[in-house]
C-alpha cells in the first residue's frame, strides 16, 4: 500500500489530503487521484513529486509501504 499525500491549492481543489492505495507508479497514482476526486488528471500530473522524501519525476515506480507526497504547483504575484 503507497500513502499518498496532496499539498497546495490542489488539496482544497480535490477535497483531500490523504489516500492509501495501492498502486505500482506515480502515473498510476494521478489516475487513481483523478477517479476517486474528480478533478482532472493533468492537475496532478502538474505536481512536483517526491518519494519517501527524495524528488523524483513522473515516471517513477512505487513501491509497497512508499510514501508519495504530490505538491501543487502554486502562483503568486
Amino acid at each position: 500500500m503507497v500513502t499518498i499525500k496532496i499539498y497546495g491549492t490542489l488539496r482544497l481543489k480535490c477535497g483531500m489530503g490523504q489516500l492509501e492505495t495501492y498502486t505500482d507508479s506515480i502515473k498510476d497514482a494521478c489516475r487513481l487521484l483523478a477517479l476517486a476526486t474528480g478533478t482532472p488528471e493533468k492537475e496532478f500530473r502538474r505536481c512536483k513529486f517526491a518519494v519517501n522524501g527524495k524528488r523524483v519525476g513522473l515516471g517513477t515506480k512505487l513501491s509497497d509501504g512508499d510514501e508519495l507526497v504530490l505538491l501543487a504547483p502554486s502562483g503568486g504575484g
